[in-house]
């Protein structure tokens, strides 16, 4: 079901005093009167009253995908209302999560760091840490271009060491991603006693896939350096996404708990592709990092893979990262802190992932001619040798190629 879109222009909508709201409704195209403010979690909701035919319903602010894919969910009638391709992702998840809340008691931790009388609220709660991370890169656009408002960033605790210094206050909880689809009461009432503190509210739009102009500022850690000659080629491991271009047999293996296979020859691939590599780059250390310790690499590979992610050990993998002049990985969100701060990125992409290329990457070139030679995204069944060339040319062929682009010397460190 289609319905209009009348939503405010700019990166922030007014729910407080007057919840800044004029979707038609999407039985009679009528007016809905909005009444309060949801804080479902993921969404941030509004529930509106249809004045025609009486009806309760739950609607979408334009938040984070929501800017895009809009949802309106009647919980009495059980009705869902959004373009039948997020249905499944967004549509049933919300409607599920109104009608079966999850009565857990979510503390709320509350820092303050600067006092103001009008807010923006930055929502970045969800249930897949590519989409918190983003929403939360929205926060660098309201410091620099909202500074007469507070910023107040709700985030999840495995986000909180990376939102930057400037903000008003951060709001943390204790919600994993495996649980961020559910709706909690305790959380939506703490969250409006909260918001009785101040004179204007606005909730940022928080958009799916901001510009980062500058990654440091949310990890304290710089890119990579060109001229450094101590570095390093890295792969990003991800235990369920493998090198391998075939998703049905992934989702099937996954399944059944039978991945072993597909990792083992992931490793395979890897030390192929190091191997050739070393031939031609043979004083660069060679790095496999990532979630997941599963099989073993020969001691010439440094293998700083991990079981589990804490802030301090992202940290630490940032930091390999930025050391990286190249870093290869399978397209997901655990290429987007790594893209962020290497040198060059190679993404490989399989074949249902066309869709969402660049999604994955965070850009640090603002060069449109030097950003495709730095960041490459290529299928994922490219032959090892192939891939082996272009990373080559990659490293050798650099600082070349940024000055054939500039025509002028290089003075920048980075």
């Amino acid at each position: 079901c289609a319905f209009s879109k009348t939503f405010s222009i700019g990166p922030m909508i007014q729910i407080y005093p007057n919840i800044e709201y004029s979707e038609k409704s999407p039985y009679d195209g009528g007016k809905l009167v909005p009444k309060k403010v949801l804080w479902q979690g993921i969404h941030t909701c509004v529930e509106a009253l249809c004045e025609k035919s009486g009806q309760t319903v739950i609607v979408d602010l334009p938040v984070g995908h929501a800017v895009t894919f809009p949802c309106i969910v009647n919980p009495s009638t059980k009705e869902i209302f959004c373009l039948s391709k997020v249905k499944k992702w967004l549509g049933i998840p919300l409607l599920q999560s109104i009608n079966v809340p999850n009565i857990r008691q979510i503390p709320l931790t509350i820092e303050k760091f600067k006092p103001y009388s009008d807010v923006v609220i930055l929502n970045c709660i969800d249930s897949y840490y590519g989409h918190a991370l983003l929403k939360l890169f929205n926060a660098g656009r309201h410091l620099d271009r909202d500074a007469e408002l507070g910023l107040i960033v709700i985030v999840q605790k495995n986000l909180r060491w990376l939102v930057p210094e400037g903000v008003a206050e951060i709001w943390s909880v204790d919600i994993p991603l495996s649980q961020g689809e559910h709706y909690y009461p305790s959380l939506d009432e703490q969250i409006h006693g909260e918001c009785r503190r101040f004179g204007k509210i606005f909730v940022s739009k928080a958009y799916s896939h901001p510009e980062v102009s500058d990654i440091s500022r949310f990890s304290r850690i710089q890119t990579h350096d060109h001229r450094q000659k101590d570095y390093r080629i890295s792969f990003v491991w991800r235990n369920d996404r493998p090198w391998i271009d075939n998703i049905y047999v992934i989702e099937a293996l996954k399944r059944l708990g039978l991945l072993g296979p597909l990792l083992i020859l992931q490793n395979k691939k890897i030390q192929k592709l190091f191997k050739k590599l070393r031939t031609k780059l043979p004083h660069a250390r060679y790095t496999v990092v990532g979630l997941g310790t599963q099989t073993v690499f020969p001691s010439w590979i440094e293998d700083l893979r991990v079981k589990e992610i804490s802030a301090d050990m992202e940290r630490t993998m940032c930091q390999v990262y930025s050391e990286s002049k190249v870093i290869i990985g399978v397209h997901g969100s655990n290429m987007l802190l790594p893209s962020a701060h290497s040198g060059m990125t190679v993404d490989l992409m399989p074949s249902d992932r066309w869709s969402n290329i660049a999604q994955d990457i965070v850009y640090q070139e603002s060069d449109v001619r030097l950003s495709s030679f730095r960041y490459r995204l290529i299928p994922i069944s490219t032959a090892i040798t192939l891939l082996a060339k272009i990373v080559t040319l990659q490293v050798e062929e650099f600082d070349f190629f940024r000055q054939q682009m500039r025509h002028e010397p290089d003075t920048k460190t980075h």
